[in-house]
């Protein structure tokens, strides 16, 4: 039928088309070429905010399809969006570039770029609204919006620039941080301005100022940042004190404790002032909540042998929940990550490419935004690059430390900013996100020399030979120096689990330390490629009176409905796939939980894991460059326990036909 709608809008015969559509809708609900269709007829009547809506659904159902970026683009054309189109047809040029097919050329997206980018510079509609637009267009025009790399990985020099994530959003500057950061600036005459070579950070700030007025309900810190030093004059309460205060840390964020009341600053230098953050504790908040994200911890290898690889790690959470089956949304980083602070499944949030990138839609609340909401003073510090701020990692951020894990933000590093950051802020009521990476070092074979004096020469054999992390093959000598870096990133916690213990009482604390997959290198050849050794994660938590083992099954989507709950925030389960656990209080626990693999270029594969049972189905043919699953041809398995097949047609059928219905909105239908 869908040959049928666009032969009748080839025609012109668009109030078919659209009646059409809507027969189509009940017989394939889930294919989002539908978006596509009634964009077209829109067009075509004439009514182009009904186009505009329908173009927008379009792109967040179908991300990395180029023409649908450009319908996109004319659609806010036509309905002077400008700044908006002009986003778009960037996008769509990325695209084109990278290989995506198009039925657009590149001179005609080259003429759309050159002719809208000169409406925006001289728009005489410069109020502040435009002008933000206008600063964010210029801004991400410099990284091609960061479709084909992304400004925190890839060596660019963003140190001492603004940066925007969004439109919509207050822009950000991106300062450096420590000693180093001083004494490159002060003593070399210069800085390592990428985010590989130096570590950043990340606030939302004013425009460049002079002097500033700030109003405080209470005693408060006063970020200022300037790329000069200078001295700043405090004048606090219309007089009644004044300091002048020297800012010699140039480039770098500067946390300025003022009282309650009016408080003037003012410098010959140029500086900018982050947010305000209130200095007192809510009773209905925690002072501590701590997310310790662990990247690739399986829990097939913590198992029984907790105690034994993580005694620090086992011995803190002996006395929260221990969560010994849950499963990961998806096989790798970028896509698992997206499904932990949304809620979402992989074919909800399409966070999936691994060239083409993007970011969490901006209508999608992530986790951040929960607690930022609820008055938490929100810190993100870390160097995974597949959480990095350009895939919208700082929404709900009061602050983001990020440099690239493999250059110098080792877990020693993180764990010191984690305990200074709990440390110099602790009168203020803390959200802190942290992340752990050294388990990919490796995956990934860098760095592996401290674990080979671990063994004898002839135990330290040659591995299998570096290929995609995701896909490595079973390798005991990589399962040897994993082991060893798990008791390596159990003792750096050490220490930072005493501080929590000797600073805070568990009911004013919520700590959870999780993981996003397993490994490839832990799966013998004969089993499944998502089978628990990739899917199933570490996954615990201390304080708000939880506490035990449980193997009721849970999704990594619920990670942030947990989190909410535990804080007593209102969490909205509507547009997530996200369940509250029976353990947590929730209504009642889950018939099964997925993880699905989508990569370009393989089969798709999901997996739906019961507690006595796993089906799974798996494509055939690959998964396109657009993200988009052919699935007229699969595969299906129904298993026990102990691996025997089930021979139950009704059952195979019923999750057959839950996964079809699952992964829809990627799919391509030809009926």
């Amino acid at each position: 039928m869908n040959k049928l709608i666009e032969d009748l809008i080839t025609k012109q015969k668009y109030e078919e088309a659209l009646s059409s559509t809507t027969e189509y809708e009940l017989l394939q609900p889930g294919d989002s070429d539908i978006y596509t269709y009634r964009f077209l007829c829109y067009i075509g009547i004439g009514n182009n905010e009904l186009a505009l809506q329908y173009a927008k659904k379009a792109v967040k159902e179908q991300p990395y399809v180029a023409d649908v970026h450009y319908n996109c683009a004319y659609a806010y054309e036509i309905n002077n969006y400008l700044y908006e189109a002009y986003e778009q047809y960037a996008i769509v040029s990325e695209m084109i570039s990278y290989g995506n097919r198009s039925d657009v050329s590149l001179n005609d997206i080259a003429i759309n770029v050159k002719r809208l980018l000169g409406q925006v510079l001289n728009s005489v509609q410069i109020n502040m609204l435009y002008k933000h637009k206008l600063d964010y267009v210029v801004d991400n025009n410099k990284y091609m919006f960061g479709v084909l790399q992304s400004e925190f990985h890839s060596g660019v020099d963003i140190i001492g620039s603004e940066y925007m994530d969004y439109m919509c959003l207050d822009k950000m500057y991106v300062g450096c941080t420590g000693l180093k950061c001083s004494y490159d600036v002060l003593y070399c005459g210069e800085l390592r301005a990428d985010t590989i070579h130096s570590r950043a950070e990340l606030q939302r700030v004013s425009d460049v100022l002079h002097n500033k007025k700030i109003i405080c309900e209470y005693e408060s810190f006063v970020p200022v940042i300037a790329e000069e030093q200078g001295n700043i004059l405090w004048t606090i309460n219309e007089g009644d004190r004044q300091a002048l205060v020297p800012y010699n840390s140039s480039y770098q964020y500067v946390n300025y404790r003022v009282p309650k009341g009016i408080t003037e600053l003012s410098s010959d230098m140029e500086f900018r002032v982050g947010e305000v953050i209130p200095i007192y504790h809510d009773p209905n908040r925690k002072k501590l909540v701590l997310n310790i994200f662990v990247d690739g911890l399986s829990e097939t290898v913590l198992g029984e042998r907790f105690n034994e690889l993580m005694p620090h790690t086992y011995r803190f959470f002996k006395k929260g929940l221990v969560c010994t089956n849950t499963h990961t949304a998806g096989d790798w980083t970028f896509p698992s990550v997206a499904s932990i602070v949304t809620g979402q499944t992989l074919a909800n949030h399409k966070m999936l490419h691994s060239k083409i990138l993007r970011k969490i839609d901006i209508n999608t609340p992530i986790l951040f935004e929960y607690f930022k909401d609820a008055g938490y003073n929100t810190t993100k510090i870390g160097g995974n690059w597949r959480v990095a701020p350009n895939y919208g990692y700082a929404r709900g951020m009061n602050r983001v430390k990020y440099q690239n894990m493999h250059r110098g933000y080792n877990v020693e590093e993180v764990v010191a900013d984690v305990e200074e950051q709990m440390h110099s802020m602790r009168d203020t009521d803390q959200f802190i996100w942290m992340e752990i990476g050294e388990l990919h070092l490796i995956a990934d074979e860098i760095y592996n020399a401290p674990f080979q004096s671990e063994f004898m020469v002839w135990e330290n054999e040659h591995y299998n030979g570096k290929i995609n992390s995701v896909k490595q093959n079973y390798d005991e000598t990589k399962i040897k120096y994993y082991k060893k870096q798990i008791e390596y990133i159990d003792r750096r916690l050490a220490g930072l689990y005493q501080y929590i213990e000797e600073n805070y009482k568990d009911e004013e604390i919520i700590v959870s330390l999780f993981a996003d997959h397993g490994q490839g290198y832990l799966i013998k050849p004969q089993d499944e490629f998502l089978c628990d050794e990739r899917s199933k994660i570490a996954f615990m938590f201390r304080g708000s009176n939880v506490s035990g083992v449980t193997d009721e099954i849970i999704s990594s989507c619920d990670y942030s409905g947990i989190m909410c709950k535990l804080a007593g925030i209102d969490y909205d389960y509507s547009k997530t796939d996200a369940n509250l656990p029976a353990v947590f209080g929730g209504s009642s626990e889950r018939d099964f939980c997925i993880t699905e693999s989508i990569h370009v270029g393989d089969p798709y594969q999901i997996v739906l894991n019961g507690k006595d049972f796993k089906f799974y189905l798996k494509g055939f043919e690959n998964v396109n460059t657009e993200c988009r699953i052919p699935l007229n041809d699969f595969k299906t398995m129904l298993l026990d326990n102990n691996g025997n097949e089930i021979h139950d047609k009704e059952r195979i059928s019923y999750y057959t036909e839950w996964c079809l219905k699952h992964i829809s909105s990627c799919r391509i239908f030809d009926n």
